[in-house]
């Protein structure tokens, strides 16, 4: 393809060619890239990689200069993006299904399903059109999973689980599971039975291992839009808004709930019945007891405003120094205090 042909299907973006139009053959990274290739460059700490590249073109910002023919994004990183969306094809199972898939009773299943082998489908499950499910995937009865949705291979999704459209649930994650619910009992802990289910709206995507449990009634809500990393627990009850960006090893304690766009880096703990406005973002290893405000960032334990948070650190590392400081002026003050009284009175 040319790299003109590439940027027309590129969005709000412009190209410079230089002297030629080349042929686009592939996508490498700055460092890797080859005769054929197209890179990209979405940071200045990388100049140096752009200077001894071998791509044969780049995708970079509007103002970096730049020798080779490129394209020329506000968001070099989307750009790229969708460059590779022209060239990467991902497995796609062929459509129809295995013999060795198990159905249940009044199973629906729409047009053009790919089912893997050894996937088992329970009573009343309800399958859109274009859903793919990869291999040693279980499904519940009375699930219902919306068109185009891809469910990767081990996964367990739970009883009424209810899944959108265009989401995407990779291998060996659990929907619908049993919230972790429990009341003392004459010492013994006694199960709180577990009757409400999942929901997730269109285009969510959830990462391998992570886990969406079901709470003891109502609905555990994860908003159209909404990625989900790696390892994530979503407990009982939660409830997220649109678009939210929830990173690996990230808790939710149950009946916490979310704003639209809330982003939650790594291993962010969010305590339950907590509220996080709209917008808000929550630093990496972070501790979320009660309400961050809409729009707000914030890090630590409990969470603070982000550059309070650093001017903190900062005075951490500068407590040695300080210490030895208070130190010498104590021993300053005692030698004047010394000077001013030189002969004490004796206490009658």
């Amino acid at each position: 393809m040319k790299l003109s042909e590439l940027a027309t299907f590129l969005s709000d973006s412009n190209f410079e060619l230089g002297n030629n139009d080349p042929e686009i053959t592939g996508v490498a990274s700055l460092n890797l890239a080859q005769a054929g290739d197209i890179t990209f460059l979405n940071s200045h700490k990388y100049l140096n990689q752009l200077a001894t590249t071998q791509a044969t073109a780049v995708i970079l910002d509007l103002k970096t200069p730049c020798d080779l023919p490129c394209i020329r994004a506000k968001n070099p990183r989307l750009a790229f993006a969708q460059v590779l969306n022209l060239f990467y094809e991902p497995v796609k199972l062929p459509v129809g299904i295995d013999p060795t898939v198990i159905l249940g009773k009044g199973v629906v299943i729409g047009a053009n399903v790919a089912i893997a082998p050894y996937v088992v489908i329970g009573d009343g499950v309800v399958i859109g059109d274009d859903v793919s499910i990869f291999a040693h995937t279980v499904i519940y009865p009375q699930v219902h999973i919306g068109d185009r949705t891809v469910i990767h291979s081990n996964c367990v999704i739970r009883e009424y689980t209810e899944i959108g459209a265009d989401c995407l649930i990779n291998p060996s994650s659990v929907l619908g599971n049993d919230g972790f619910g429990f009341e003392l009992d004459r010492g013994s802990w006694y199960k709180i039975p577990q009757t409400g289910y999942v929901k997730l709206g269109d285009r969510v995507e959830v990462g391998s291992l992570s886990a969406i449990d079901r709470p003891a009634m109502g609905i555990t809500d994860i908003g159209t839009g909404t990625k989900i990393d790696n390892l994530v627990q979503i407990g009982h009850g939660v409830k997220t808004g649109s678009h939210c960006m929830i990173v690996s090893q990230v808790g939710l304690a149950g009946g916490a709930v979310l704003g639209d766009y809330v982003t939650l880096a790594g291993q962010v703990g969010v305590g339950d019945r907590a509220v996080i406005g709209n917008g808000a973002i929550v630093g990496a290893k972070s501790g979320v007891i009660s309400h961050v405000e809409a729009g707000a960032k914030v890090i630590g334990y409990p969470t603070v405003p982000e550059r309070e948070w650093k001017r903190t650190v900062v005075a951490q590392y500068q407590l040695p120094d300080m210490i030895k400081t208070m130190q010498k002026l104590e021993k300053r003050i005692s030698e004047l205090e010394s000077k001013l009284n030189p002969c004490p009175i004796e206490e009658i």
